[in-house]
C-alpha cells in the first residue's frame, strides 16, 4: 500500500520588500563610489587606481543576487493576509490504521435453556455434552454463563463434598483430580475465626513460593516452624479475605479430612503439580458438601452447589439423593465421560477436632 499524501505548511518567512531592497543596493552602490582615504602603502594606491572597474563589478554581483532571489522566493501570504487561515507549521499524515482488537464480548444468556442450546450449536458441542457444563447450567446458570465465557484454558472446583480440588478444560471435562483438605467446620465463612471454607465462585489471585512462610494465627501468634504452608500458595481471590487459599501442607495425613482454618490444603507433590496447570485470574468454584449446604440453609446462605460426579462423603447413607446429584446423562455416544475414582469415607474420630499446623 502507497504511503499517505503528506501536506507540508510551513512557516512564513519574512523575506525583506523591493523597496528596502533597492535602498540597500543603492547604499551599496554609492559606497563603492565615495572617496577612498589616502592610501598609506604601494599596494593600496594600486588597488585604488582602477575605482570604476571595481564598482562596476559590485553593481554586477549586487544584481545578480537581487535576480536570484526574486527568482527562487516563494510567494507566502502575510499572517494579515491569511486571516483565519493563520495557523503553525502543520504536517498532515494518515490517521494509524492498525485495527485494534476489542475485548471478547460477554456472552449473555436468558437462563438454563438459551445455555444448553448455545453449546449444542457449538463445533464443541460432543466435548459440552461429557463434561459439567450442561448440569451446571440447569443447577446454577449464573456459573454456567461465567464459564461460557472463561477465556482461561482451564478452571477449578474445589469440591468438599468429594474432598477434591478437580481441574477441569475451559469445555467442562476432567482433566485431573487431587485429593484435599478443607476447613473443619461446616458451612460458607461468614467471619474470623470460624474455621470454614468460603464458597461461592472465586478466581486465582496468584501463586506464591511459600516455602519459607511462617503460620499466624487469629490472636497474632506466630509458629516459627517452616513448612506449613507446604511448597506454593495458591491464593484466592475473594472479596472478604486474602488469607484463603489452595496450599501444600507439613501434615500430609491431615489431606482428606475436615481438618484446617479455612484453606484448602493437598500433599507437597500434588500442589506442585497443581500450580503447573493454574492460571492468575482463571475460574475457581469452591462448592460445597450436602452437610456444608443444611448448614447454609439453616443460616440463609444462599450458596449454589454444582454436581461432580463424585460421591459425597458427608451424605448419610440413609438420605435420599437429590435428582441435581443423579449421575450426569450424555447423548454423545462417540465420547467417553472420564471415570472417577472411588472415595472412602474417613471414620469419624476424636483426631477430626483437633487443626494441625497451618491453615
Amino acid at each position: 500500500m502507497p504511503p499517505p499524501d503528506v501536506t507540508i505548511r510551513p512557516r512564513p518567512i519574512n523575506y525583506p520588500d523591493k523597496k528596502t531592497l533597492l535602498t540597500g543596493i543603492t547604499k551599496t552602490i554609492s559606497m563603492t563610489h565615495a572617496s577612498p582615504r589616502a592610501p598609506r602603502t604601494g599596494r593600496d594606491r594600486r588597488h585604488n587606481e582602477s575605482p570604476s572597474a571595481t564598482g562596476a563589478l559590485t553593481i554586477c554581483l549586487v544584481l545578480a543576487l537581487l535576480f536570484c532571489m526574486a527568482a527562487c522566493a516563494p510567494r507566502f501570504r502575510t499572517g494579515e493576509e491569511m486571516g483565519d487561515d493563520a495557523v503553525e507549521d502543520t504536517l498532515t499524515v494518515a490517521a494509524d490504521t492498525v485495527e485494534v482488537p476489542a475485548g471478547p464480548v460477554w456472552k449473555s444468556f436468558s437462563g438454563t435453556e438459551e445455555i444448553l442450546a448455545y453449546m449444542e450449536a457449538s463445533p464443541s458441542a460432543s466435548r459440552y455434552r461429557v463434561g459439567i457444563l450442561p448440569d451446571m447450567a440447569r443447577e446454577a446458570p449464573d456459573y454456567a454463563e461465567k464459564l461460557l465465557n472463561n477465556h482461561y484454558p482451564r478452571f477449578l472446583i474445589a469440591d468438599k463434598g468429594s474432598m477434591r480440588v478437580i481441574v477441569y478444560d475451559s469445555l467442562g471435562v476432567e482433566l485431573r483430580s487431587f485429593r484435599m483438605a478443607a476447613g473443619k467446620n461446616y458451612g460458607t465463612k461468614h467471619k474470623r475465626r470460624d474455621c470454614r471454607t468460603p464458597e461461592g465462585f472465586f478466581s486465582v489471585e496468584g501463586v506464591y513460593n511459600s516455602t519459607e512462610w511462617l503460620y499466624t494465627d487469629d490472636d497474632g501468634n506466630t509458629s516459627q516452624v517452616k513448612g506449613q504452608f507446604g511448597p506454593r500458595f495458591i491464593r484466592l481471590l475473594i472479596p472478604t479475605t486474602r488469607q484463603i487459599g489452595i496450599h501444600g501442607t507439613c501434615a500430609p495425613w491431615s489431606v482428606g479430612g475436615r481438618r484446617s482454618h479455612g484453606c484448602m490444603r493437598l500433599k507437597n507433590e500434588d500442589i506442585l503439580e497443581l500450580v503447573n496447570l493454574v492460571d492468575s485470574g482463571m475460574p475457581v468454584i469452591v462448592n460445597p458438601s450436602w452437610r456444608d449446604m443444611q448448614v447454609n440453609e439453616s443460616e440463609g446462605a444462599d450458596v449454589r452447589r454444582v454436581r461432580t460426579g463424585y460421591a459425597d462423603i458427608t451424605r448419610p447413607k440413609t438420605a435420599a439423593a437429590p435428582a441435581a446429584d443423579s449421575a450426569t446423562v450424555s447423548s454423545d455416544t462417540s465420547a467417553v465421560a472420564p471415570k472417577h475414582e472411588s472415595i472412602h469415607t474417613p471414620e469419624v474420630s476424636p483426631a477430626d477436632s483437633v487443626s494441625e499446623p497451618g491453615i
